[in-house]
């Protein structure tokens, strides 16, 4: 759009997620780039603190893995976890942002 620069995008399509699917994928379309979050953290910012590995379930399930960004959400220890396209592939896609893991 001609105010943030970027270009829009139709809307996307999340008919197959159920609720908390849903829930997952906005908050993650909320993490700014450049930053970082954990399955634990979005846990509770949903409400659902002991809901990580549902959260993880929620990010694998993720129809549009690079517009809905579950390559920002890390593991507790701040290690990678999971990405569909391969760990190699969210190192990558987060090093592209600007962060730099050890």
């Amino acid at each position: 759009s001609r105010r943030t620069g970027r270009p829009s995008l139709p809307p996307l399509d999340l008919t197959g997620g159920t609720k908390f699917r849903l829930r997952v994928w906005d908050a993650l379309q909320r993490i700014p780039r450049g930053e970082t979050r954990s399955y634990g953290e979005i846990a509770e910012d949903l409400g659902k603190r002991r809901a990580a590995r549902a959260v993880g379930g929620g990010c694998g399930a993720n129809p549009i893995p690079v517009l809905i960004p579950c390559h920002r959400v890390l593991a507790a220890n701040g290690r990678l976890g999971g990405f569909s396209g391969g760990q190699e592939w969210k190192r990558r896609l987060l090093a592209v942002e600007g962060v730099l893991l050890t």
